[in-house]
C-alpha cells in the first residue's frame, strides 16, 4: 500500500536519512546531491519533508525549504526506480503543497531537468498554476526554473 507521510521535523535525519541518501544515489548517480548536503537541508527545522512509502518501506521523497516569505523551494523529488512512471510523483506532490499551504505558503519554485523531460511534465501537470518560467544552465544540466501557486 502506497502512502505519504510528512515527516517531524524534530528527527529526520535520524529517521529517514540512509533511505533518503540511498534513493538520491541510485536515482541520479553521479548527480545525486551529496550527503552533507542531504543532512543540512532535511535537518533544517523549517524543512518540510514529504516521505512515500510502500507498507514501511520508503521508495521516494521530497523537500522543500523556505526561500521567501510565502514561496518555498522545492529542493529535490525522488523515487526509486522500480516506482517510477507510476504517477506516484504527483501523490508525493500533492501531500507536499498540502502541508506548505499548512504552513502559509503561497508558492514554490522548482528547478527541473530539461533533458529528462522533467520540465516538460512540470509544464503540462501545473499548466495554469505556473506563473514564472525561465531556461537555465546549471551543474546538473540544462535546467527549468518554475514558480507556481499553490
Amino acid at each position: 500500500m502506497i502512502s505519504v507521510e510528512i515527516a517531524s521535523m524534530s528527527s529526520n535525519w535520524e529517521t529517514f536519512g540512509k533511505q533518503i541518501l540511498l534513493i538520491e544515489q541510485e536515482v541520479f548517480d553521479e548527480k545525486a546531491f551529496s550527503e552533507e548536503m542531504l543532512r543540512s537541508d532535511i535537518s533544517d527545522s523549517k524543512a518540510i519533508l514529504a516521505v512515500l512509502k510502500n507498507v514501511d518501506t520508503i521508495i521516494g521523497f521530497a523537500y522543500a525549504l523556505p526561500e521567501e516569505k510565502n514561496v518555498s523551494c522545492v529542493v529535490d523529488i525522488a523515487i526509486l526506480k522500480d516506482y517510477q512512471k507510476k504517477g506516484l510523483v504527483a501523490i508525493l506532490m500533492h501531500s507536499l503543497e498540502a502541508e506548505l499551504k499548512k504552513n502559509g505558503y503561497e508558492y514554490i519554485t522548482e528547478h527541473a531537468m530539461v533533458e529528462n523531460g522533467y520540465a516538460d511534465k512540470i509544464t503540462k501537470n501545473y499548466s495554469s498554476r505556473i506563473i514564472e518560467t525561465r531556461d537555465f544552465v546549471s551543474e546538473y544540466g540544462k535546467q527549468r526554473y518554475f514558480k507556481i501557486r499553490l
